[in-house]
């Protein structure tokens, strides 16, 4: 009897409790780690509760109206639950898309320079490869080490810094701002605010993580900056740190003796979907070198207290940004800048020769431990050379004007189609002599062979102009060659016309001149024809004028190597054999032995991993581009 009137008291009660329905939610967009409002405040029936449980592993929030910031994008269910006194429970659900709050947007966007970390816990294994080849990964593996003694966690795995607060798949940057251009910043992504903001706690109050920088462990204290929850810490010596979050980062104003608050000000101010990531002159940087692994961009501005134009760099450049991409074959590094004194279409103008540049390197043999292309206006080179040289410039006019009797600007300039390319080739005994310091002169065996296109017609004009640059000289210093004539113009110093081409050489064995070396063709003479000359007679360029005399072209060579771009009209390139360079003084310092063949084996460990290296400039439409590549083995 007891029971039945207990069950009819309970459905009575039951009956009498008064229920809601879950308040209307709907789907919606957002970004992690900024706060949005769930739910809205509305009277509930005593000991009615209404949990709020996010899809993305947080702990449930309990309220009629939450803030609620996603940690991570993603896309998420959220369920809203009304639980009754009694247990009785009623559910309503919708859909949340989250997008990915980029460290781009969490930089401020009146910054000075920045390096921008997309992914940093990304491509690990990859970038240690790299700084292996590059004889960098002990200081990588050293610096990850202090890191992860300070942290308390291992640095390099992207579990251990989820596990910590921080998100592998938010970014890391480095900036300094205007406000106080000494300073350096550091943000990096979070899923966990407190975990991450402890792990920063326990690097500063490390002694020797501190210490590698700063002298000690900082003495830290929790305040307020601008009104916001900050971390700062000080030193004995007076530099001071900062540690603020914000929308899903971390902000750490780096060791330094400014007020902290002036570096994070912008950082605090900063609307959760703007920053850099909106920035016009960021945007049109990172259209020309792309996302890397890494970038970087700077606005061109002096620092504070330095007038514009008072540093030949800051006079010259504007808004610059380079993106590094790190793969498993090569490093390459693409660049981008705005000039401040060249519109981009004259620098197209000035980088354009008068005719598309031929195989140069099919001229020169092979051999050579780097190449440098060149592909522009004669006038626009000529000048540039006026504007960085000056008095040097003058002193060259007037020398050519004394040997040739050419006007440089009038004569000798239009006679070049602009496209040049230059040679160099290493004696590498001599090199190590002249590093050893046992005989510095001899570093002149070394040779450098150039191969100047002429405009049409303008060969007969070249050879007329070295017939008088050498009218003093000897007859043998004018020596026929096939389709070409040959000058010795010094003892180091050697020219040639050719096949519509002019050739100049410096540097390298001496040429041997002949008392059977025939005069130039200019020269009338009833003699019987003496014997063709030796490659020997014309020194470095014997194997360049000389059928046959090369085995095998430096053309061949970038063919094979698969370095590309040289036949590009208005690119300037540049190419370094890297492994062929460490070979030679390798073999040169054993036979040198000593100090020689210790140091050179040194190097030959350092670059093994390395195959070559080239770097290209041209013109773009809206400044100037670039990529250096370097090639591993």
């Amino acid at each position: 009897m007891r029971r039945l009137l207990l069950c009819a008291a309970l459905c009575l009660a039951s009956s009498c409790i008064k229920r809601v329905a879950p308040g209307a939610i709907d789907d919606r967009v957002t970004t992690s780690g900024v706060p949005a409002t769930f739910g809205q405040p509305r009277a509930l029936p005593d000991g009615t509760q209404v949990l709020w449980d996010f899809g993305d592993g947080t702990p449930q929030a309990t309220g009629a109206e939450v803030v609620h910031a996603f940690p991570h994008a993603g896309a998420f269910t959220i369920t809203q639950t009304l639980r009754d006194r009694d247990g009785q429970k009623r559910t309503a659900t919708a859909h949340a898309t989250v997008k990915a709050r980029t460290v781009a947007m969490a930089v401020p966007a009146d910054v000075r320079g920045a390096l921008v970390v997309p992914r940093p816990w990304g491509r690990l294994s990859q970038h240690r490869r790299t700084a292996e080849r590059l004889a960098l990964g002990s200081f990588y593996d050293e610096v990850v080490r202090t890191l992860s003694e300070g942290l308390g966690f291992d640095a390099l795995d992207p579990k251990q810094a989820d596990a910590n607060g921080f998100d592998p798949d938010e970014g890391l940057a480095l900036y300094t701002v205007p406000q106080d251009p000494e300073a350096l910043v550091m943000v990096i992504g979070t899923s966990d605010d407190a975990k991450a903001l402890g792990a920063v706690k326990r690097m500063l109050s490390h002694d020797r993580v501190a210490g590698r920088f700063s002298g000690g462990a900082f003495a830290l204290v929790e305040t307020q900056l601008d009104g916001a929850p900050a971390l700062t810490g000080q030193l004995p010596s007076g530099e001071k740190v900062a540690v603020v979050q914000r929308y899903g980062y971390l902000y750490v104003r780096t060791a330094g003796l400014s007020d902290p608050a002036l570096a994070l000000k912008s950082a605090l101010a900063l609307p959760p979907d703007q920053g850099l990531a909106q920035d016009p002159a960021w945007l049109a940087a990172m259209k020309h070198v792309g996302d890397g692994d890494a970038s970087f961009f700077s606005r061109g501005s002096p620092p504070a207290g330095l007038a514009e134009g008072s540093s030949r760099l800051g006079s010259e450049l504007g808004s610059s940004a380079f993106s590094i991409f790190d793969n498993d074959g090569e490093f390459r590094v693409r660049f981008f800048g705005q000039l401040k004194n060249v519109t981009p279409q004259q620098l197209a103008k000035d980088l354009a020769p008068s005719r598309p540049p031929p195989d140069l390197a099919a001229r020169l043999p092979a051999g050579a431990a780097a190449y440098l292309k060149l592909s522009a206006s004669p006038p626009a080179l000529w000048q540039e050379l006026v504007r960085a040289s000056g008095a040097d410039a003058s002193r060259l006019r007037d020398r050519v004007q004394e040997m040739m009797g050419l006007d440089v600007e009038k004569d000798l300039l239009p006679a070049f189609t602009g496209n040049v390319g230059i040679g160099v080739y290493l004696d590498a005994g001599s090199l190590i002599e002249a590093v050893m310091g046992e005989q510095v002169g001899s570093f002149d065996r070394s040779s450098f062979l150039v191969a100047a296109e002429l405009d049409a017609g303008k060969a007969a004009v070249m050879q007329a102009a070295l017939d008088r640059a050498t009218r003093t000289r000897a007859a043998s210093d004018r020596v026929a060659v096939p389709s070409g004539v040959f000058y010795r113009l010094g003892d180091a110093a050697q020219a040639a016309v050719k096949d519509g081409f002019f050739y100049l050489s410096f540097g390298g064995p001496a040429a041997q001149p002949s008392e059977d070396a025939p005069p130039a063709p200019v020269v009338k003479s009833s003699r019987k024809k003496p014997p063709p000359p030796t490659a020997a007679q014309l020194g470095p360029l014997g194997l360049v004028l000389l059928p046959g005399a090369a085995a095998a072209t430096l053309g061949a060579t970038l063919q094979k190597s698969g370095a590309p771009g040289f036949d590009k009209a208005s690119a300037q390139d540049l190419w370094v054999d890297i492994a062929g360079l460490v070979y030679s003084l390798q073999s040169a310092a054993e036979k040198e032995g000593g100090m020689a063949s210790v140091g050179a084996r040194l190097l030959a460990d350092r670059a093994a991993g390395l195959r070559d290296a080239q770097l290209e400039l041209r013109a773009g439409d809206e400044g100037a581009l670039g990529e250096l590549r370097l090639r591993f083995k």
